[in-house]
C-alpha cells in the first residue's frame, strides 16, 4: 500500500540541513585551529628540558628574549638601563646601559641553553643561561656588572676586591634605585604642573 494511502510520510533527511551542517562542523574546526595556531606558544616547563637558541633581544643588564620567551637570569641583579653609578673619583657613569651592553657582548652570535627555576611577578621566566659552559649571569657579576645572591656571591667578591665594575664607587642596589623611581613618580603623578594650577586658580576665581 503506499504511503499516501495510509497517510504516513516517509522522512527522507533535507540535503540542504545536511549540506549546512557540514559547513559549520568544517568552519568551527577552522576557527579553533587558526585559534590554537596562534595562542603563544606554552611558558617552558620548570626543571625540563633547556629552552636553547639564539638571543632575540636584550632588554637590559639581566633580562633577554629567546624564541619569544622573556627571560630574566636567576640570581643576580643588574643595574636598569637609566640607573647611573659613581666612579672611583665620583663622576657619574652608565652602569645600566654599560651592563645591557655587555649582555650583548656575551650573547652575540651565541646560542643559549636556558633551564627555567621560577617565574617573577611580571611572568618572565627565571632561568640559567650557559653558554659553552659558560654562565653568562656569573660572567655579568664577576665584570662588577651585577648585584649577585646565593650561588654568585664568590663572583661577586672578586669582582667587589678588584673593584670592578659597579664596585669601584658608590651605587644605589638595582631594587633600591627601582623602589625610588617608582616613589618619584608617584610623588610626581600627584603634583599638579604650573599650568594645571593657573587653570584651578581661574577656575576658583569664576566659582566666587
Amino acid at each position: 500500500m503506499p504511503a499516501w494511502a495510509t497517510g504516513r510520510r516517509n522522512y527522507r533527511p533535507r540535503r540542504s540541513r545536511i549540506r549546512w551542517q557540514t559547513w559549520l562542523v568544517v568552519l568551527l574546526l577552522a576557527v579553533g585551529l587558526g585559534l590554537y595556531a596562534a595562542l603563544p606558544e606554552a611558558p617552558l616547563e620548570l626543571g625540563g628540558r633547556p629552552l636553547v637558541g639564539p638571543v632575540e633581544h636584550v632588554a637590559d643588564g639581566d633580562t633577554i628574549e629567546i624564541a619569544g620567551q622573556r627571560i630574566r637570569l636567576a640570581g643576580l641583579d643588574a643595574p636598569e638601563r637609566d640607573q647611573t653609578c659613581a666612579m672611583a673619583d665620583g663622576a657619574p657613569w652608565s652602569c645600566g646601559r654599560v651592563a645591557a651592553d655587555r649582555m650583548r657582548e656575551l650573547t652575540r652570535g651565541a646560542t643559549l641553553s636556558c633551564r627555567g627555576e621560577d617565574h617573577d611577578r611580571y611572568g618572565r621566566l627565571l632561568a640559567t643561561c650557559s653558554d659553552g659552559g659558560i654562565d653568562i649571569a656569573e660572567a655579568l657579576v664577576r665584570d662588577g656588572l651585577a648585584v649577585a645572591s646565593g650561588r654568585y656571591l664568590a663572583a661577586q667578591a672578586v669582582a667587589r676586591g678588584a673593584r670592578r665594575g659597579i664596585w669601584q664607587g658608590d651605587f644605589d642596589r638595582p631594587a633600591d634605585w627601582r623602589a625610588r623611581k617608582a616613589s618619584g613618580d608617584a610623588e610626581a603623578a600627584g603634583n599638579p604642573s604650573r599650568f594645571e594650577r593657573f587653570v584651578a586658580w581661574l577656575l576658583g576665581l569664576f566659582a566666587n
